[in-house]
């Protein structure tokens, strides 16, 4: 399984009590020109594609901060399927974290051809967290058109968010202690797919591992941080 992984790199933890409420800590690589590299692969390890992040701008303000993010995408050979500059903040202690995340880029694919709008999908994630906690789900909605006429509408629920642990995770860029958290994810869309997901963060990284499964509990794919620069 495929997932978009526009702003995945985006997002790590500030464990830092008395500067909780604000944003003087980076909830991603705080020096302009870090690069973050992740590759993805299936169920069987074989490789699916890689994607580069790279922070192109910073900008801190005193009670939040911003960055942006250029992130550019590869197949499997490492020939390039296209790039995007988007977006990070936080806000009083708060990183949003973009559900177009959870999108399967390649069921979307199939709907390039369509106008798309989208509505909703902002995940919250506090930046003291710790083992136990239970987060906010979120909700984004897509209707795709075509020829002004409405084809199909999208609904994408995350729900059940919970620190499940603060582990220490190994990949081929380091070991880094993470927030390891889970969730669910149930897609609308001519009928109803729940599928689950965990995800790995570290403070100043953001994103180290994400793993997706189906509702068969099955593992489907999952992505991994292999560079950091």
């Amino acid at each position: 399984m495929k997932k978009s992984l526009f702003f995945l790199a985006l997002v790590a933890f500030f464990l830092n009590e008395i500067k909780a409420q604000d944003c003087s800590f980076m909830y991603f690589p705080d020096s302009e020109n870090a690069q973050l590299e992740y590759k993805q692969y299936d169920r069987n390890d074989n490789l699916l594609g890689s994607t580069v992040q790279k922070i192109s701008g910073v900008h801190t303000g005193s009670n939040s901060s911003e960055a942006t993010i250029d992130i550019e995408t590869f197949d499997a050979k490492g020939r390039s399927q296209g790039s995007a500059q988007v977006k990070a903040r936080c806000e009083n202690g708060v990183y949003y974290l973009d559900m177009k995340n959870y999108l399967n880029q390649e069921s979307m694919d199939a709907f390039e051809d369509m106008e798309m709008t989208i509505k909703g999908g902002n995940l919250e994630l506090p930046s003291n967290l710790k083992a136990g906690d239970e987060l906010k789900g979120g909700e984004m909605t897509i209707s795709l058109t075509s020829g002004g006429m409405t084809i199909m509408n999208l609904t994408i629920s995350v729900t059940d968010r919970k620190v499940e642990a603060v582990e220490n995770l190994t990949t081929p860029a380091g070991t880094f202690e993470c927030y390891k958290i889970s969730y669910n994810v149930i897609t609308k869309m001519m009928g109803t797919i729940q599928t689950k997901g965990v995800e790995w963060y570290a403070e100043n990284i953001g994103l180290v591992k994400s793993e997706s499964y189906g509702n068969d509990g099955k593992l489907g794919g999952y992505t991994i941080l292999t560079g950091v620069n």
